[in-house]
């Protein structure tokens, strides 16, 4: 147990050491205060120390990856994001946030060696894998079977599907018709790829770590198959965008967000630990309860997400942080 731990509490570490280094240059204090948050959140605490899982890892690797991608470092960018990508594929979801910021800000020449960089880095680590397997498929066999192995509505996830009481429903039901909900899900994911795309085109402002936020969050409240902890990697993302935009309303949402993800997590762990425990007697109705509060949780943070977006610096004062709060 100790062994299982170590590693994700080590990651805990390491990831408030980046967000320290990432913010001590404008002030030690926000530093200190961004390592403090991520450290003890009691998602986070839960997540690693209680339940031993490696999202941690994920948001460490996702958080430097997007930090060069910032900071003019495309190619180590690419190399990381690659990495985040095999370690943990959820990562993957955040592809069309990355590349698409990759492409507007750094055209279409970084962008091509960022591609070919990523491309590389995946091939080193499968060749020898695929080689030893006769399977030159076998990055697709990883990732698309990997994926379908749960091809369920929601697993526990405290989103739109949980709040109808589709928990371990297939998604295959159909729906008016005759479309599955499967299918449905895939048409919001496509929504959402295009509403990436708008926001680079017609936003006033632009901050990757909002971009990716909503999108990540957009995906875990409408794609079927999303797990209990898929909503996990959105706090570095919106703790981030609360710090570095210096926002009240960021923060609140990181806040909402840290006690949704802490709920998500604690509540289908204990029931499995005990199934004579209050949370197993009333899973059902926790289920709806928590998945509505989610539901409403996320339009508020999309309302602020796009309040941000589409409105000009001069005419929006109220929702920033002010100095040395």
């Amino acid at each position: 147990m100790f062994l299982m731990k170590l590693w994700p509490i080590l990651a805990d570490m390491l990831c408030a050491i980046a967000l320290f280094s990432v913010f001590k240059k404008s002030s030690a204090k926000t530093g200190l205060v961004a390592a403090a948050l991520w450290l003890f959140n009691p998602s986070v605490l839960f997540n690693s120390s209680f339940w031993g899982q490696t999202d941690q890892l994920m948001c460490l690797l996702l958080l430097i990856s997007f930090v060069w991608l910032e900071r003019d470092k495309p190619l180590l960018a690419c190399f990381l994001f690659a990495i985040a990508g095999m370690t943990k594929y959820q990562c993957l979801f955040f592809t069309p946030v990355f590349l698409t910021e990759l492409f507007v800000k750094y055209r279409v020449s970084a962008f091509l060696k960022g591609i070919l960089t990523a491309a590389g880095t995946v091939a080193a680590v499968f060749l020898p894998f695929m080689i030893g397997s006769k399977n030159l498929l076998l990055f697709f066999d990883v990732y698309l079977k990997g994926q379908g192995r749960y091809p369920h509505c929601t697993l526990n996830a405290y989103n739109i599907y949980g709040m109808f009481g589709l928990n371990w429903i297939e998604d295959s039901k159909t729906i008016i018709g005759g479309l599955s909900l499967y299918v449905l899900s895939m048409f919001f994911v496509v929504l959402a790829v295009l509403a990436v795309i708008a926001i680079y085109l017609l936003a006033y402002r632009r901050s990757v770590w909002v971009i990716g936020f909503w999108f990540m969050n957009t995906l875990f409240m409408f794609m079927t198959r999303m797990h209990e902890r898929y909503q996990f990697v959105v706090l570095i993302f919106m703790l981030m965008a609360a710090l570095k935009l210096k926002r009240r309303d960021f923060f609140y949402g990181f806040l909402g967000l840290s006690f949704i993800t802490f709920i998500n997590q604690a509540i289908p762990m204990f029931s499995w630990n005990s199934k004579n425990s209050l949370f197993s007697a009333y899973y059902g109705d926790f289920m709806f309860i928590f998945s509505f509060i989610n539901v409403v949780l996320y339009f508020i943070t999309s309302y602020i997400c796009f309040k941000f977006l589409f409105t000009k610096e001069e005419d929006e004062t109220d929702c920033v942080l002010k100095k040395g709060v």
